[in-house]
């Protein structure tokens, strides 16, 4: 089969949170994972200073000429109503170059792109009779529409409009039984073409041991100096971080005095101020929260393994990658009875009521007080985490492609892909 991965979640804003890594990530795992296929990465010239860097992330994994370069007049965001002729323009000269590559299947690493950003996104504009499949993460926005749609009637119409176009994808790979069961029961789609695939962590996360020296010197340069419970996440409403923040404050002084909590993620000034705010009219001290602006792989490694636990208090989740990394460094990991966390922790006595936070509080008290308990859940993390490798991924998602086969052609190999159809960057 000739599979085309379109990879702008890589190149987007979503390049900077977990979509962008789940991505790159994936198109990796396929290549790696390859036996007999024609993989072909297809990026947007909109993004220009993405380019070279993908394809270094593919050296000694694909040849050069496999990663090509389509290019249509910007800007595109949705966001901004003045570009909508260019954009609905980018939109069918994307799917005719799709096209033109002859795929027996087009693959869609983040279909939800291009508001903010000249991210294009779109199935069956072009008429192509090749079927697309999609990456699924969730459907947070369509689930909570009070929350994230009502609020603003123009995100509303580009949401919509890419849930019509989620409808009309041949197949759907969604990142967990959670989000493949969202599609099911509010899109419509038929199990058959819903196929969780799950997702891995991508190597940089491990149990390591550091010197005393050494992990004072890191943990001190972060303002961490006290055992502390670690949670990363992006600042969005669903990922609950205020209940956290009260569930801390309400643990008994003497826990509370001793442990910090710390968050990692990509916060704005508003964000930073607003979860500071709400830390001390909660009760905490100053100190008690430390908010890291997004740290290198390696950093994040060395915080995994140095926290006392890792807690994920999301209320809806497509997956929580973070609570697999942590696992992977054998932290003990706690987490919302919601959505997908369940099926990532694995283990009921580590959850907790996500709108409860007496409840939040009782699982995290434990988890500070109970050495017992938190190194059984260490011992989980060693086994549950193998669990969600890309190699698994990959082996799903091939054998998903697979069954589209009888739609995906004649069978007969496509031509090889002519070279003034390349335009290599």
């Amino acid at each position: 089969m000739r599979i085309v991965l379109d990879l702008q979640g890589a190149q987007s804003a979503s390049r900077l949170r977990g979509i962008g890594r789940y991505s790159l990530s994936f198109a990796q795992a396929l290549v790696r994972n390859n036996a007999g296929h024609d993989i072909i990465i297809a990026l947007s010239a909109l993004f220009p200073e993405t380019i070279q860097p993908i394809r270094r992330a593919f050296d000694n994994l694909l040849p050069a000429g496999n990663i090509v370069v389509w290019d249509a007049p910007g800007p595109v965001a949705a966001i901004d109503p003045s570009n909508a002729e260019r954009r609905d323009l980018a939109e069918l000269v994307r799917e005719a170059f799709l096209a033109s590559l002859n795929p027996d299947i087009v693959h869609v690493t983040s279909l939800f792109e291009g508001y903010i950003d000249d991210a294009v996104t779109s199935i069956t504009r072009h008429g192509a009779g090749c079927p697309v499949s999609v990456t699924l993460y969730d459907l947070i926005p369509l689930l909570n529409a009070d929350r994230f749609l009502d609020p603003d009637p123009r995100y509303a119409e580009y949401y919509r409009q890419k849930i019509g176009y989620l409808k009309k994808a041949s197949l759907l790979l969604a990142i967990s039984r959670s989000a493949a069961s969202e599609a099911v029961d509010h899109l419509g789609r038929d199990e058959a073409q819903v196929i969780p695939v799950g997702t891995g962590s991508d190597g940089h996360f491990r149990k390591t041991e550091l010197r005393p020296v050494e992990r004072d010197a890191v943990l001190a340069s972060m303002g961490l100096y006290h055992p502390f419970f670690l949670y990363v996440s992006a600042p969005a409403v669903h990922k609950n971080h205020k209940r956290l923040i009260e569930a801390f404050a309400r643990l008994p002084a003497a826990v509370r005095d001793t442990h910090q909590l710390a968050f990692i993620g990509h916060f704005s000034i508003f964000d930073r101020q607003d979860f500071e705010t709400h830390a001390a009219r909660s009760g905490l001290r100053p100190g008690s929260l430390v908010l890291l602006d997004s740290v290198s792989d390696s950093d994040l490694n060395t915080l995994y393994n140095l926290s006392q636990g890792f807690i994920m208090p999301s209320w809806h989740e497509g997956f929580g990658l973070p609570a697999v990394e942590a696992m992977l460094c054998g932290r003990a990991t706690i987490g919302s009875r919601a959505s997908s966390l369940p099926e990532v922790i694995g283990r009921d006595d580590a959850l907790f009521d996500p709108f409860d936070v007496d409840d939040m509080c009782r699982v995290i008290h434990r988890l500070a007080t109970d050495d017992e308990w938190r190194r059984e859940l260490e011992a989980h993390a060693a086994v549950q985490s193998r669990l969600f490798t890309w190699d698994n991924v990959a082996r799903k998602t091939f054998q998903a492609f697979e069954s589209l086969r009888p739609a995906a052609g004649s069978g007969v190999a496509p031509d090889p892909l002519p070279q003034r159809k390349r335009r290599l960057a």
